[in-house]
């Protein structure tokens, strides 16, 4: 078995050596390239500012923070004037509809009165139908017999006149 881990020793060594020069390798390349160059001092930078960055987001969240504080207390008073509104229409609308059974229970009763107006204009109506076909019965009555009497006392007249009643 010693043989076995001398060989196995041997290829792990050159696996080792051979990643080792491609990792070289390929970094020789990639920072060898302008772009690459560039992109490796961008990122020292940023390293290097961070503090300054750090502080640009603690000032963006402070800020945002009084933001959101400002709108909820916005928020808050149009909930307030929302809600004393509310009770506002509550109120109205409770007295609109007190108001508006007392007009209904006075309609009630004026409608009521008239209809008891009504019914006493229909009974003097009806009296004074009465009134007058009784008068018109009585003033009929009167003109018939005085034309009654009248012909009786003209044919009484005539017949003085001709001689029926001498004897």
């Amino acid at each position: 078995m010693t043989t076995l881990r001398k060989i196995r020793s041997v290829a792990g060594r050159r696996r080792a050596l051979l990643l080792t020069a491609a990792c070289a390798v390929f970094l020789f390349v990639y920072a060898s390239s302008e772009a690459s160059a560039a992109t490796m001092y961008d990122r020292f930078k940023d390293i290097y500012q961070t503090p300054e960055k750090v502080d640009e987001l603690r000032d963006q969240y402070i800020e945002s923070q009084e933001k959101l504080q400002a709108q909820t207390e916005e928020l808050n008073r149009r909930a307030e004037e929302m809600q004393s509104q509310t009770e506002q229409y509550l109120a109205e609308t409770q007295a609109l509809s007190e108001r508006n059974k007392a007009l209904a229970d006075q309609n009630d009763a004026l409608n009521a009165q008239l209809a008891a107006m009504t019914d006493k204009q229909r009974a003097r109506a009806a009296l004074t139908r009465k009134t007058a076909y009784s008068i018109a019965a009585v003033l009929g009555l009167g003109l018939l017999y005085l034309l009654t009497i009248r012909l009786w006392r003209y044919s009484v007249w005539r017949r003085q006149r001709s001689g029926s009643w001498r004897t």
